[in-house]
């Protein structure tokens, strides 16, 4: 198992001069907080961010030396928020633009283009993370129904442009669909779909497909949806779809109770979208935010269970009120174990400063010792999965 470190998207990282403040603010004191060598960072890489570096590459690597620096390693780019994930508002902008938009491809091939300058000589494979492919209402109801089409063509070509890399500079990097509530691609049976029937092994000049794209599997995404993290990694192993990249994250879940439904309503806020959805399998429903799921909960039907996609701090059990899955932490670690090949494996956590009042951070600081504690707390699962078989329902 590689080292678990976490996703900077949790601090501001708009532009370079963003970016290069989080990375000698919080970043390095989280490095420092660890004691525990190189820490492994996924950056988030805005396209302002990306225009940036493309201008000028040497502020890649000037980045690079800053981070290693700070005893920090980047291994991983999250390339799924395009615009400012910490603006005012972010809800469904987030899904914009979407694989049947060409600016959804060009800036992931800019991505791709930069990533040898951002990480360390010896690095041997990064995962860019990406959205499975939109919104599921914008996505499917685009392009006269042509919309799968036309995203497999757009990743059919970044496949290409990936072997091309690898074959100039021996890094593999592969880009990884990250499946999530509401969008076009929600489930391991969706994904696992997607491959064997919309995407193809081979492009046109015989690159494997499946060598440069693949999957990122976010725990909380996969507790919301119901899926427990074996099944969803035994569906792919079969399929063989490539699992390159595990978040760490945990939802919050309740029941229909009055006291349940107000605790959710306290994490209602106006910044990211927070699906909600009841039930399983062919009768599962899902709201896109917690004001609609509330407007329909009938307190009387309190045996009701819901899941709400919230990235909540993965070492707690209960948060204002409600449980969380952190259970599901483990059981994705020990799953992660069985795979054919080694994922890298990250914390997300990324609402800190968007909690109901008691537990919000208002500091860098209390941030830092959060995510320090996160990333001990999955280091602890890490070891503790090694020797358990553990299966546990989310």
């Amino acid at each position: 198992m590689k080292p678990i470190g976490y996703c900077a998207n949790v601090h501001p990282g708009r532009n370079v001069a963003q970016l290069r403040e989080s990375l000698s603010g919080p970043m390095a004191s989280v490095a420092r907080g660890l004691h525990q060598g190189t820490l492994a960072v996924s950056l988030w890489l805005s396209a302002e961010t990306i225009r940036e570096l493309s201008e000028q590459p040497n502020l890649a690597t000037r980045l690079r030396d800053e981070a290693k620096d700070f005893g920090i390693s980047f291994v991983a780019i999250n390339a799924f928020p395009y615009g400012n994930f910490h603006a005012q508002r972010v809800k469904h902008a987030v899904y914009q633009p979407n694989w049947i938009d060409g600016r959804r491809a060009h800036y992931t091939l800019a991505v791709a283009e930069l990533v040898p300058l951002l990480v360390a000589s010896d690095t041997d494979h990064v995962s860019i993370s990406t959205l499975p492919l939109g919104w599921r209402a914008e996505f499917c109801t685009s392009a006269s129904g042509a919309s799968v089409g036309i995203a497999c063509t757009a990743l059919e070509h970044i496949a290409s442009r990936l072997h091309a890399i690898e074959k100039s500079t021996g890094l593999h990097i592969t880009l990884d669909i990250e499946p999530e509530p509401g969008c076009a691609i929600e489930t391991s049976e969706e994904l696992v779909g997607f491959f064997s029937h919309c995407l193809p092994t081979k492009t046109r000049t015989s690159v494997d497909v499946r060598r440069h794209i693949g999957a990122c599997v976010d725990v909380c995404h996969g507790a919301v949806m119901g899926e427990p993290p074996y099944e969803f990694f035994e569906r792919c192993i079969k399929a063989g779809v490539s699992i390159n990249r595990i978040q760490l994250s945990s939802a919050i879940k309740g029941t229909n109770s009055a006291h349940d439904l107000a605790a959710l309503a306290q994490f209602d806020e106006p910044r990211y979208l927070h699906q909600v959805v009841s039930g399983f399998g062919a009768g599962r429903r899902m709201w896109d935010d917690i004001p609609n799921f509330l407007v329909d909960a009938n307190p009387n039907t309190s045996d009701q269970h819901w899941r709400c996609h919230w990235h909540v701090p993965i070492h707690h059990a209960m948060i204002n009120g409600l449980e969380t899955t952190s259970n599901a932490i483990t059981s994705a670690l020990e799953a992660a174990m069985r795979l054919p090949n080694t994922p890298l494996i990250e914390v997300e956590t990324y609402a800190w400063t968007q909690l109901p009042h008691m537990d919000r951070v208002s500091t860098h600081t209390e941030m830092t010792e959060g995510i320090v504690q996160e990333i001990r707390y999955a280091q602890a699962c890490a070891i503790a999965s090694q020797s358990t078989g553990d299966h546990s329902q989310v």
